[in-house]
């Protein structure tokens, strides 16, 4: 069987059903989602209790940010799942509890990660207001990972999991589209 951490990526590109979501959460304790009810194309659907955030939005943008061709103007599609641990947003407290792909854990270290997932097409140290650490990331086939660890004084801890759509992280689009634009 399946982690719920993989049957939440495979929803990648598939409207958003907050029950469906919500019955792969019921082991995290996870009683409810919620719907959309931003005004723009695009909305943040939190679950703080399982330490997941998952980004929705509506064609266009989901079509501009992928280069797919969604039409259904009334759906909400899946672009991004993020697994996420205290550091990564004020509303996390807890680091997701459940596996994530590949065998590795939120307490799993860079090298566990590349070890699981071969060498990373992006792999770099950062350092801005409020963050110091490393960020690799992985273009596979219809799907982007990107694995952020903040620095600490007892090394790198991992305070994020993404997986999205290709073309959904925002900056590499732009910054390396060369690996990371539809």
């Amino acid at each position: 069987m399946k982690e719920p951490s993989e049957q939440l990526i495979e929803m990648l590109g598939h409207p958003y059903n907050p029950k469906s979501v919500q019955a792969l959460l019921q082991s995290f304790g996870v009683k409810r989602m919620p719907k959309p009810n931003s005004y723009f194309n695009d909305d943040i659907i939190w679950s703080p209790k399982s330490s997941i955030r998952i980004d929705i939005y509506r064609p266009p943008k989901i079509n501009d940010l992928t280069g797919l061709q969604y039409t259904n103007q009334d759906e909400w599609i899946i672009g991004a799942i993020h697994f996420l641990a205290p550091g990564s947003d004020d509303r996390i407290k807890a680091p997701f509890p459940g596996n994530l792909p590949k065998g590795i854990t939120m307490s799993s270290t860079p090298d566990d990660s590349i070890e699981a997932y071969d060498r990373p097409q992006l792999d770099e140290q950062c350092e801005w207001p409020g963050f110091s650490g490393r960020i690799l990331a992985w273009r596979k086939p219809g799907i982007n990972i990107a694995i952020k660890y903040e620095d600490s004084e007892t090394g790198s801890r991992m305070i994020s999991y993404q997986a999205c759509l290709i073309g959904c992280i925002g900056a590499w689009r732009n910054d390396n589209p060369e690996v990371f634009a539809p």
